[in-house]
């Protein structure tokens, strides 16, 4: 697809689109120095659509900083909505969808500028962001109060979050067509799970669904298909983000909101062979690298199956400058391994700061309603606590000439990965547990191995039979608990050893090895048993099941907490362990004790790194 709409196209038959996103109306509006910035970025976008003479504004949600917009934020929107989108300029987009399933609180169901009542000149589409999205009593978003008084067109609303069916709004303008489809915020892990299970469907104009549809028609490929989107785009966890390849290909440009850097060029998806722009927020909200590019807007023209996107610099943002060093790195050339530290690097920051005042000042662009008083943030990150100082006094230095007073530097802790110690699996006694006649069950499996592996074992605290027991109750009885429950008898146990033996500290390890060997085999099921487990026998393999006592001092695993939060069939003990694990460290870390026992729980909580420290590949 190519990104021109050609210079042969006269102006009845382009569309054309101011685009913004992220608008975050009211953020820090009791700032004394930084309260107006959201607003007054905000009314150069609509200076800027008044000027580029646009046929629309779309914005891509998170118009408001709040849910609930203070009645200033309220006040300030509506106040310029109305100066610079109301008039008696012609509006030349013929709406041909319908517009009662389109918009959403409409009060006569229709696009704003055909309402009778109201004189628009400019219409504005808009989703909700995660900030403005709905909320309260009546679910209502601050967009629905603008599209009831006819200033939004607000469209792209889901409330069955069980399922999600988008349908565009179809726009024509001479010769070209578009079909503008929303999505509207949906909680990341929400929408990755419908997305899963096949229930966000797209209906294409002339056509099925998509997925459903054969052979394009040629109707469709009249339009133009625009989708906007409000969701995380950067990987924040395997389910915390909307992957771009999950959308469907038949889409011609993606708007992208939520994400703040601006990345507003037209990026290529070439797996879906369509293009994605990231117009970015129209005003900071955190002092951080991605916000300190250079603040645009779009303006997208629209010719058929073509369109041109130029990127619009907005000229009213506070300058922003940001920096980030790695004390470390610098540790020789600032000397900072003799002397005062702290001191070096406070007059080592006074200089960096200086020197992004400077770079600040080449940020003025000479607009009358510009801020003077520039963001500068200085990130250090360390490794020595002995680098650090007083961060607000040292922000006070610059208190006439920063508009972050408070947070000018900011030190970061530069973690250092070590190599923890890990054992190798034992390919070998892993195949012979597999082909054990005997051993049929994931659980046996998990023991028939640790037996076989005799040589190479890689449980320092945790004995087989209770890693096989914690397998069982995770695959086949889906006890989501089983592993928190089972480790945390174990920390128990161990620490009641330690604090009956009370060994020396060089002696710790050797007697966490005794209570391992203590507890093996029948020793260990005698042991549940006498609190307050059932002990059965099948299969010459020995099963501890729950128990049924509420007296019991150990917590008794159950059934878990239904089958949404069970343990998928078939997932081995090494995988199902570190949940395990992690409890047991954060057990550990919030024992109360004192003195000689706070060593020995520091020891158990050192070795309980080590429950499964399997890495093999």
């Amino acid at each position: 697809m190519e990104d021109t709409t050609g210079a042969e196209q006269d102006a009845d038959n382009v569309i054309r689109i101011l685009v913004a996103t992220d608008n975050h109306l009211g953020y820090g509006e009791k700032d004394a120095v930084r309260g107006e910035d959201s607003f007054t970025a905000f009314e150069e976008i609509l200076e800027l659509a008044v000027s580029e003479d646009v046929d629309m504004i779309l914005l891509g949600g998170d118009l408001f900083h709040d849910a609930v917009p203070s009645q200033n934020s309220m006040h300030k929107c509506i106040e310029l909505l109305r100066r610079y989108t109301f008039g008696d300029r012609p509006v030349s987009l013929e709406i041909l969808s319908d517009q009662a399933q389109c918009f959403h609180n409409a009060v006569n169901q229709s696009v704003n500028y055909e309402d009778p009542n109201l004189n628009i000149a400019i219409p504005v589409f808009s989703i909700h962001g995660n900030h403005d999205d709905p909320s309260g009593f009546g679910r209502l978003s601050s967009l629905d109060l603008l599209s009831t008084s006819g200033l939004v067109n607000y469209f792209g609303r889901w409330t069955d979050l069980s399922q999600v069916e988008i349908s565009p709004v179809l726009i024509r303008k001479g010769e070209s067509q578009l079909a503008l489809y929303g999505l509207s915020h949906i909680h990341d892990g929400r929408l990755a799970r419908l997305i899963k299970d096949f229930k966000v469907k797209f209906n294409c104009p002339g056509t099925v669904a998509i997925g459903e549809a054969g052979d394009e028609s040629k109707e469709e490929e009249d339009w133009f298909h625009l989708l906007v989107v409000h969701q995380n785009r950067a990987e924040r966890g395997p389910k915390n983000y909307l992957p771009e390849d999950l959308l469907p290909p038949f889409l011609d440009l993606v708007i992208w909101g939520h994400e703040h850097d601006c990345r507003i060029e037209p990026e290529e998806n070439a797996k879906q062979r369509f293009y994605v722009s990231q117009p970015g927020s129209s005003v900071p909200t955190s002092l951080s690298e991605g916000e300190a590019k250079k603040k645009h807007v779009g303006l997208l023209e629209i010719y058929k199956g073509k369109f041109k996107l130029k990127a619009l610099p907005l000229q009213t943002v506070r300058p922003f400058v940001y920096e980030s060093v790695v004390l470390p790195d610098r540790a020789e050339e600032l000397g900072l391994d003799e002397g005062d530290a702290s001191n070096k690097v406070f007059k080592f920051a006074k200089e960096r700061v200086e020197a992004m005042l400077e770079m600040a000042a080449t940020q003025h662009t000479g607009h009358p309603r510009q801020p003077t008083l520039p963001l500068i943030r200085l990130r250090l990150l360390y490794t020595d606590e002995s680098c650090m100082f007083n961060a607000i006094r040292f922000g006070q230095m610059f208190s006439t000439r920063v508009a972050n007073v408070q947070d000018v530097v900011q030190f970061s802790k530069l973690i250092k990965r070590t190599k923890t110690e890990t054992v190798n699996l034992d390919k070998e006694a892993l195949r012979r547990a597999l082909e054990a006649d005997n051993a049929t069950r994931v659980e046996e499996l998990v023991d028939r191995y640790f037996e076989e592996a005799k040589s190479n074992k890689p449980l320092r605290l945790f004995h087989s039979k209770a890693l096989a027991e914690m397998t069982y109750r995770l695959v086949e009885r889906r006890d989501a608990d089983a592993a928190e429950n089972i480790v945390k008898f174990y920390k128990e146990k161990a620490v009641d050893h330690l604090m009956e033996s009370m060994p020396n500290d060089e002696n710790v390890d050797d007697e966490l090895t005794t209570f391992r060997v203590r507890h093996k085999h029948e020793d260990l099921l005698k042991m549940l048993d006498t609190q307050g487990l059932k002990v059965k026998r099948e299969d010459k393999s020995t099963t501890i099941l729950g128990s049924e006592a509420s007296t019991s001092t150990v917590p008794a695993t159950g059934r878990g907490r239904g089958r949404g939060r069970g343990t998928a069939r078939g997932r081995t003990a090494a995988a199902a362990a570190p949940r395990g694990k992690a409890q047991l460290e954060v057990t550990v870390n919030n024992t109360r004790s004192s003195g000689r026992q706070q060593t020995l729980l520091s020891n158990v909580r050192n070795t309980a790194s080590y429950v499964i420290s399997d890495d093999s590949d």
